[in-house]
């Protein structure tokens, strides 16, 4: 075999790694779909403040096109907190909860149960500098959350 047969090979290869890699990364970017049924989310908008008049009722959000379902897209990062969970800041680190902790901009899923499991491995915080110690809260992140956390 040729030197420039191999190379020609070698080049296929790396080609077809680099579209998979690529495949997968624009697989792993989309955002979540949760189907969840109509009647549910009916349910849900009836117990929330939401008045709705007959007109908004047939609107087309409302309206069941033959499906049980209705599909709702769940932005991986909310832009607002969710009115249902109201946080006041500063939260105390001791006795906040997951949602509370991933209100806060700057403090993702993985960095919140880090912080929830570093608390129950001290027995509590006694400094809010100790959110340092955790793996991935560095001097930028803590900065940028000091201000929404207490002890």
């Amino acid at each position: 075999m040729s030197a420039s047969k191999r190379q020609g090979i070698i080049a296929i290869g790396v080609g077809c790694i680099l579209v998979s890699v690529l495949l997968v990364f624009y697989g792993i970017s989309q955002p979540k779909v949760n189907e969840t049924p109509l009647s549910q989310l009916q349910d849900t908008l009836s117990q929330t403040s939401i008045k709705t008049s007959s007109s908004d009722k047939n609107d087309a959000s409302f309206k069941n096109s033959g499906a049980d379902t209705q599909t709702t897209v769940l932005n991986s990062k909310s832009s607002q907190p969710s009115s249902a969970h109201s946080v006041s800041y500063p939260v105390n680190l001791n006795t906040c909860t997951y949602e509370d902790l991933v209100s806060i901009d700057g403090i993702g899923d993985t960095k919140a149960q880090a912080i929830l499991e570093y608390r129950d491995y001290l027995g509590g915080y006694t400094n809010v500098s100790q959110l340092k110690e955790i793996k991935g809260i560095g001097d930028s992140t803590f900065a940028k959350i000091e201000p929404y956390v207490t002890v």
